[in-house]
């Protein structure tokens, strides 16, 4: 465990290096994001091994969903006690900025889809199918093909914007699902 971790320190401190380099020297540099080897999208997995009955697990999930989201009946499209599926459809907004480099301005929001499965002592969860909304839906897995005409850089930091939300999305989802504690009112 200990040399898992620094080897991930490692190769974290190699790539700042590395993509500090480049970009200093005009190159923008492609985040490094989950891109499945079957569907060819972008997709963040986890199994998560965590004692508790599917129904517990399930019931923890659905309440994370409606107290992360902010209009859950619009985001949460599949709630599925007997499968023990929660299927959710959100966005991260995304900004560049703006002429004078001061503020942010809204570049759009990439949508999402979230799937939550509860099995026995563990759950997983499933974030893929990334697009940015206009007049037709646009795969963010475009980005990354810096041969385009119509690429710039700022796609990058896009990208990088929409993998920090989804990290930060994972994160809060993990603490949501741990047991709450018990407080005994024993007196």
């Amino acid at each position: 465990m200990m040399k898992r971790s620094i080897i991930l320190v490692l190769s974290g401190l190699f790539f700042s290096v590395f993509n500090g380099l480049a970009q200093k020297k005009g190159e923008a540099v492609a985040p490094s994001l989950p891109i499945d080897e079957h569907t060819k999208l972008i997709t963040y997995q986890d199994v998560i091994q965590m004692k508790g009955t599917p129904d517990t697990l399930y019931q923890r999930a659905y309440e994370w969903a409606k107290k992360y989201y902010q209009n859950p009946t619009q985001v949460i499209k599949v709630a599925d006690a007997n499968k023990k599926v929660i299927e959710c459809v959100s966005n991260v907004k995304i900004t560049t900025p703006s002429r004078d480099g001061k503020t942010q301005v809204a570049a759009g929001y990439v949508y999402y889809n979230l799937r939550i499965e509860a099995r026995q002592d563990r759950y997983r969860y499933t974030i893929t199918n990334f697009n940015l909304r206009g007049v037709a839906n646009q795969p963010i897995e475009i980005w990354f093909d810096n041969t385009k005409p119509e690429w710039s850089s700022m796609r990058y930091e896009h990208l990088r914007q929409v993998d920090e939300a989804i990290h930060q999305l994972m994160e809060n989802l993990e603490e949501g699902m741990e047991p709450k504690p018990i407080i005994n009112d024993d007196w």
